[in-house]
C-alpha cells in the first residue's frame, strides 16, 4: 500500500471518528502502526492529527451555534459546560490540552463546550492539535516498539 493512501485513509478515518464517536480512530491506528513500516510512522500520526482536528472543529462551530446540536440532552449539557468555562477561563485551555491528550473529558464534548465557551479558535486549534499530536504519537509508537521497527 503506498504512502499517500495510507495518509488518506487515515485521515478519512480520523475525520469520520471526529464526527461519529462510535468510529474509534485509536483502535484503527494500533492496527495500521502494527502492520506499517516504520516510514509511516510520522505520516499516522499527522494524517489522524489533521483529520480529527477539521472535525472537532466542525463540532466546535457547532458549539458555537453554527451548526446545530441534535436533541435538548446536548444542549443541557452544553450549558453546563459553558458555563464552567466561563467561570474559569484559563482552565479552557487546559481542559482542551488534556482531553485532547488523554481523552478526560472527552474531546467530543470539549470541542463543542469550546465553541459554546467563544473560546478563542486558534488557541483551540493549537491546543488541542497538540493534545491528538501527543496522544496519537503514544498510540502509534506502541505496536511499533513490539515490533522493534522503532527505536526510541
Amino acid at each position: 500500500m503506498s504512502l499517500l493512501t495510507v495518509w488518506l485513509t487515515t485521515f478519512g478515518v480520523a475525520l469520520l471518528s471526529a464526527l461519529v464517536p462510535v468510529v474509534n480512530i485509536e483502535i484503527y491506528l494500533l492496527g495500521a502502526s502494527a502492520l506499517a513500516p516504520s516510514a509511516f510512522v510520522v505520516p499516522l500520526i499527522v494524517a489522524a492529527t489533521a483529520g480529527q482536528m477539521l472535525g472537532k472543529t466542525a463540532m466546535y462551530y457547532m458549539g458555537m451555534g453554527v451548526l446545530k446540536l441534535p436533541g435538548t440532552r446536548w444542549k443541557v449539557a452544553m450549558e453546563k459546560v459553558n458555563s464552567h468555562m466561563e467561570q474559569h477561563p484559563r482552565m479552557g485551555g487546559a481542559l482542551v490540552f488534556a482531553s485532547a491528550s488523554v481523552g478526560l473529558p472527552p474531546f467530543y464534548i470539549m470541542s463543542v463546550a469550546a465553541g459554546a465557551a467563544r473560546m478563542n479558535l486558534a488557541w483551540f486549534i493549537v491546543l488541542g492539535s497538540l493534545g491528538r499530536l501527543i496522544r496519537f504519537g503514544v498510540i502509534v509508537a506502541v505496536p511499533q516498539l513490539f515490533k522493534g521497527g522503532f527505536h526510541l
